[in-house]
């Protein structure tokens, strides 16, 4: 079913109220939505879809073939098409290997409304190419990444793993309260304003394992 407004969106999603609700947001915000309800309805289409103008937003587990299999199957056919992939809240060892994939982004559920249209103009700012350029590190986001003592990085690279603050504790012989004052001290430093933003530079940074 489609959405026609504007920016073509490509929905992928085998869930019927994700696919509504998501639809309804992004029609809200001016965007043109083709709702897929499986990666296989997707690549059926594949010689019929503009993937040079189109954003692909698509779920990371469905029947049949999985997101990150998906986002794969398009990169290497479809060079330059961008891809934003949905996970499970949390589920951060799954956000990391799509963006290390080739995904431009990720979204983790339930997103706000907010969160998918920042994620989605970021994505269009992004000139699709023939070949993926070559990731490069903002030098503010280096340089916020060298303000972080040995110990803030460590908490880092654990909080990358998907740990939580118990487990990260644990691992590292703190208390559970000391692990979120360095939480709280890395968001500050890296002046990330999300979690997702700071899984996207650590992948930046290529601190993730």
């Amino acid at each position: 079913m489609d959405y026609p407004v504007s920016k073509p969106i490509y929905l992928v999603d085998d869930d019927p109220a994700v696919q509504r609700g998501v639809a309804a947001l992004l029609v809200a915000a001016e965007y043109a939505v083709t709702v897929f309800d499986s990666g296989d309805a997707l690549l059926a289409c594949m010689d019929e879809l503009d993937f040079q103008q189109a954003i692909v937003l698509a779920d990371v587990c469905m029947p049949g073939i999985q997101g990150l299999e998906l986002q794969a199957r398009l990169v290497a056919e479809r060079p330059g098409a961008r891809v934003i992939v949905m996970t499970a809240h949390g589920d951060v060892p799954m956000a990391v290997r799509a963006m290390r994939g080739g995904a431009v982004d990720f979204l983790e559920k339930p997103f706000s409304a907010r969160e998918v249209t920042t994620a989605l103009d970021r994505a269009f700012a992004i000139v699709p190419a023939a070949s993926p350029a070559p990731v490069t590190v903002s030098p503010v986001c280096a340089a916020n990444y060298g303000r972080l003592t040995p110990r803030e990085r460590e908490v880092l690279g654990e909080m990358i793993e998907g740990n939580t603050s118990k487990l990260i504790a644990r691992n590292l012989g703190l208390s559970p309260r000391t692990v979120e004052v360095h939480r709280q001290k890395i968001m500050q430093k890296m002046q990330a304003r999300s979690f997702a933003e700071l899984v996207r530079m650590a992948v930046d940074l290529d601190l993730s394992r």
